[in-house]
């Protein structure tokens, strides 16, 4: 048999975290057609303290891989220490491919130019354009995000990413091959129970978490950033007092201030959930509510249909992109009292989903979607 080709996919953050996770899928995509490598930048703020002693055996997961590591204090000291270990590894094992999971990485994009074909993943632009007079972002972006212009070929999760990126970087990028792949949802984890729970069972449920007398039940999963739109989604809290709201993610004390001043005591705040506990957290849910200013792909909301529970989005990037025509979308997506008339409508009883459009929308983020998008591109590389 040939040998298969390889490609070495470079991350720089943990399996929990969205990237980790991405970069997990790819390995899984593209297992059988290639062979896979992962070089992890390993940094104590992502990995622990040399993740406590424990190496994970990528050779025993269902899905195989070859695991590289290099350590640095770091992202920012990684700028020069991951430099000569990557050349390094790539020269050992040459790959055909060398994949980065985030432009954040563009800076290690000139270390293996002409050593093998480089693929940049862009998810959005949101550093670049959100913060413009931050000093951090600035520098982010001149040393580590601009260079990713010099990679081979472009990868982004949404149309809308694509225009956005191509807008931002210019002809260096939108000149480029690319290809739009999408992002998949685990739907191992997140699908339908066999019944959807009733009023009591959510009730009972909400009771464990220590949310109680309450109608019905709102949830928002994200991070504590201005494009997330969460003030929306507290005003919708102030609107409808009978309902629980609850919101997975860092409870910041700017949020705080803002649920104290609204005297907000139906909010309730979860750091972080084990996937199984949020798995239930949108099974349980009456609407999944988000409100996001602007998102390269979105995944919560896709990931609570595939539950059974309906969601309500703004009308915006990709989450008009994604959820339009599936779901109620509010114009201008600061319209507490619009997202409001569609909790009223669900506790009513009514369907707020295309329940045809919702299965195609899953289908596309199916990971057999995702697995096909992926072998596809890299085939043509």
């Amino acid at each position: 048999m040939p040998e298969k080709r390889k490609i070495l996919f470079v991350c720089d953050k943990n399996e929990c975290t969205s990237f980790g996770r991405l970069t997990m899928n790819l390995v899984k995509a593209v297992a059988g057609e290639f062979e896979p490598h992962v070089l992890w930048l390993k940094t104590p703020k992502f990995f622990g303290d040399k993740d406590n002693g424990k190496k994970l055996d990528a050779s025993k997961l269902e899905n195989p891989y070859v695991s590289h590591e290099v350590w640095a204090k770091s992202l920012y000291t990684g700028f020069i220490g991951f430099r000569s270990p990557l050349k390094k590894l790539v020269k050992k094992i040459q790959p055909e491919i060398v994949f980065f999971i985030r432009p954040e990485l563009g800076f290690l994009v000139p270390v293996v130019k002409g050593c093998a074909k480089t693929v940049m993943f862009v998810h959005d632009t949101f550093a670049e354009t959100l913060y413009p007079n931050s000093l951090k972002f600035r520098l982010l972006n001149l040393f580590y995000i601009r260079p990713t212009v010099r990679a081979d070929y472009f990868v982004y999760n949404s149309g809308w990413t694509r225009e956005e990126a191509s807008s931002y970087f210019g002809p260096q990028m939108s000149q480029k091959p690319g290809s739009v792949i999408g992002c998949p949802i685990d739907s191992a984890l997140f699908n339908k129970p066999e019944s959807r729970p009733t009023f009591e069972e959510k009730k009972k449920f909400l009771r464990k978490y220590g949310i109680k007398n309450f109608d019905g039940m709102c949830l928002n999963v994200s991070l504590d950033e201005p494009r997330k739109n969460i003030e929306t989604f507290f005003e919708m809290a102030r609107l409808r007092p009978h309902v629980a709201f609850v919101r997975v993610g860092k409870f910041s004390e700017r949020l705080r201030a803002i649920v104290n001043e609204k005297k907000l005591y139906n909010v309730y705040h979860f750091s972080e959930f084990h996937a199984e506990e949020l798995r239930d957290f949108y099974r349980h849910a009456d609407l999944m509510v988000y409100p996001s200013l602007l998102e390269g792909f979105g995944l919560p909301p896709i990931e609570a249909i595939a539950c059974g529970t309906p969601a309500v989005g703004a009308s915006t990037s990709a989450v008009k992109e994604n959820l339009e025509g599936v779901c109620p979308l509010v114009d201008p997506p600061t319209d507490a009292e619009a997202f409001a008339c569609v909790l009223d409508r669900v506790l009513a009883g009514e369907n707020v989903l295309d329940n045809e459009k919702a299965v195609a929308l899953l289908d596309r983020c199916s990971m057999d979607a995702f697995r096909q998008r992926v072998v596809e591109f890299f085939k043509t590389l």
